[in-house]
């Protein structure tokens, strides 16, 4: 029992600090490599998007969390982050720290420029500052915008940022380049759409118009599958017209679009976080492990 009360303790800090997402986001840079040099080539950048999406995570968390209603405050996640204020501020600062080494020693100054529309999306995404009938809004409050947002920022962070920070911008003319990107706004657009379906009734509330607040949540699942179906069709579009990728990648990414149809179908706004925070954020990091597993042992 104690052992058992110790490791849920432990995965609890692990899922509810964001550390298990920034893992997850920072293992589609290395799938990202792998599939367009078929190498994995350094750790500085990855470690620096791990840092980032790290910091971005906890201080969208605990950015006015004041302004959360009385239901919202009982989620799982945010009951532990009251019980554990001291463990989570340790890494929010932490990870402030280790982006501000990246920035200062391991990022190029090129990729810092790239790194300023990001960092102005990621910032409007948490702090309001667009002026709109007599108060101030942030992106994510406008309808429907919030998972574009979402997105194509981890578009542009694990497919062309990458690409850049290993290359030249004339990298991105290439259609495999184009392929990736687009490929990869589209899982990420399917596996969001969940966490909106699990916040629907908080963001109902709070006025924030998501496709599940807009649509309904079986419109926004159907939505979610026809972006994961998409996602097929360009990888057969890519393999007979353009520069096909390693027949094993192709295996391992339709392997990994089952367990994210499966997390979209069974998706409500009863389950609890470990379904959204561990099994949801997980299809990210098993595709890379699938990406991985095909060039190590194939």
């Amino acid at each position: 029992m104690l052992i058992k009360t110790y490791f849920k303790k432990t995965a609890d800090a692990f899922i509810f600090t964001h550390i298990y997402l920034a893992i997850c986001v920072t293992g589609l840079v290395f799938e990202t490599s792998l599939i367009l040099t078929d190498t994995i080539g350094d750790y500085k950048y990855p470690f620096f998007l791990f840092s980032s999406t790290l910091f971005l995570y906890c201080f969208h968390r605990v950015y006015n969390s004041g302004a959360r209603s009385a239901k919202e405050i009982e989620a799982q996640r945010h009951v532990w982050l009251r019980n554990n204020k001291a463990a989570f501020y340790f890494v929010l600062i932490a990870s402030a720290i280790a982006v501000s080494i990246c920035l200062v020693f391991f990022v190029p100054l090129s990729i810092v420029l790239y790194l300023l529309p990001i960092a102005f999306i990621s910032f409007g995404y948490t702090v309001p500052f667009i002026p709109y009938r007599g108060k101030l809004i942030r992106f994510r409050d406008i309808p429907g915008i919030k998972i574009i947002l979402i997105s194509l920022v981890l578009g542009l962070t694990t497919v062309l940022l990458p690409v850049l920070a290993y290359s030249n911008i004339n990298a991105l003319k290439r259609s495999d380049v184009v392929f990736v990107f687009v490929r990869r706004m589209l899982f990420i657009f399917a596996i969001t759409i969940p966490f909106d379906i699990r916040d629907k009734q908080y963001d109902e509330v709070k006025g924030t118009k998501t496709l599940p607040v807009i649509y309904g949540i079986k419109t926004s699942k159907i939505m979610a599958l026809l972006a994961l179906s998409l996602f097929v069709v360009l990888g057969i579009v890519q393999r007979i017209f353009f520069s096909p990728i390693n027949t094993y990648y192709t295996l391992a990414l339709g392997l990994s679009l089952i367990p994210a149809i499966i997390g979209i179908l069974k998706s409500n706004e009863r389950r609890n976080d470990y379904f959204y925070s561990v099994f949801m954020e997980g299809t990210m990091l098993l595709q890379s492990l699938l990406i991985i597993a095909a060039h190590t042992f194939v």
